[in-house]
């Protein structure tokens, strides 16, 4: 008996990809030149903002680490050498800058903000989550503060919250593409299907050649069941990012609902083709070889997968129904063990028949 009960594996953007994150302009720094005469630690400081502005990071770390040697309360020098640390990606020593400007100068609200940032990159959520915090509380308008916000919300889950805070940093600047496009995401989350394909276009309307906000839409439609318009977004993403593996393993899911299996490998193998270590592929690519009833093929592109990806309970699950087809009870067995054992529930109802 033919099983029903395979699993394709959509990737519904690179997580990732499901939000966006835009790439961090945040450390700016705090351009504002000070003018004193005979003030060797402004001088420093001022010279420092020049070179950071022209990106000469090394030595504008120079010049506030002298401005701070002569001044050493100097909250500005800090801030600025933290916003310098947080670009060459030396985060704990922005931290610590960061620190001092808010011990000298508890006003600079958006230090508990590019703090926050530093935390996230070096992947303390919990802190930075804290930080963001006490930047709204002490009133910092800046758009990006609910942005990030709202990021660490949606990696937690919490897709209401996050909502909550990519519509502030919308309200705060109304052509935020990246608050659009990540909103939209998180209504997929939480089955809001419309709502997603308005933010997704609100953010192409700002930014037509936001590639993932195609595949986004794509992917909410997809779930919509109009495979049709799904395809044609996934195209347009594919459009704008010929190298978009993702789009083109996405575009190969929305045939394969289709029906269109001899499609969808052709998808899958482009995806493949542009990276190939893409175990989902090959995984979704052995799963349309089984509706094709090719189930020697569906074994050796799901051993593939496996191959990449000695984990993925899926394949392993896929390539013992394949298996089974082709008589190889014992092998069948030995697969969905496996899958139950990384953790497949609907693997149960196939063992049972396995001594």
């Amino acid at each position: 008996m033919i099983r029903t009960s395979i699993f394709l594996i959509f990737s519904l953007s690179a997580i990732c990809h499901i939000y966006s994150q835009e790439p961090d302009t945040s450390a700016t720094g705090d351009s504002t030149l000070i003018v004193a005469e005979d003030q060797e630690a402004e001088l420093a400081y001022n010279r420092g903002i020049e070179q950071f502005n022209t990106k000469n990071y090394q030595a504008a770390l120079s010049s506030f680490d002298e401005a701070i040697s002569i001044k050493p309360d100097f909250a500005k020098a800090y801030f600025n050498r933290g916003s310098v640390r947080m670009e060459v990606k030396d985060y704990d020593g922005a931290i610590v800058d960061f620190d001092a400007a808010l011990q000298y100068d508890a006003s600079m609200t958006n230090a508990y903000f590019l703090r926050g940032r530093c935390k996230e990159s070096a992947n303390d959520t919990e802190g930075a989550l804290q930080d963001y915090n006490i930047a709204i509380e002490k009133d910092l308008k800046e758009a990006k503060v609910y942005y990030y916000r709202g990021v660490i919300k949606f990696q937690k889950e919490d897709y209401k919250g996050a909502i909550e805070d990519f519509t502030q940093a919308i309200y705060i600047k109304n052509d935020y593409a990246y608050a659009y496009n990540d909103r939209g995401s998180a209504k997929r989350k939480i089955e809001d299907y419309d709502g997603a394909i308005n933010d997704y276009k609100q953010a192409i309307r700002i930014d037509p050649k936001m590639a993932f906000a195609y595949n986004n839409m794509g992917s909410a439609k997809r779930k919509k069941g109009d495979f049709k318009g799904a395809i044609e977004d996934y195209n347009l993403a594919i459009k704008m990012k010929p190298d978009y593996y993702v789009a083109y393993n996405n575009m190969g899911s929305a045939k394969y609902e289709m029906e269109d299996y001899e499609g969808a490998i052709k998808d899958f193998e482009k995806a493949i083709e542009i990276k190939n270590d893409y175990a989902y592929a090959y995984n979704n690519i052995g799963n349309a070889k089984f509706k094709l009833r090719d189930y020697e093929g569906a074994v050796k592109a799901l051993d593939k997968a496996i191959g990449i990806n000695a984990n993925y309970g899926y394949a392993y699950m896929n390539r013992g129904n394949a298996k089974e087809m082709l008589r190889d009870n014992k092998g069948a067995c030995s697969d969905w063990k496996k899958a139950k054992e990384l953790g497949v529930k609907n693997v149960e109802a196939f063992i049972y028949q396995c001594n």
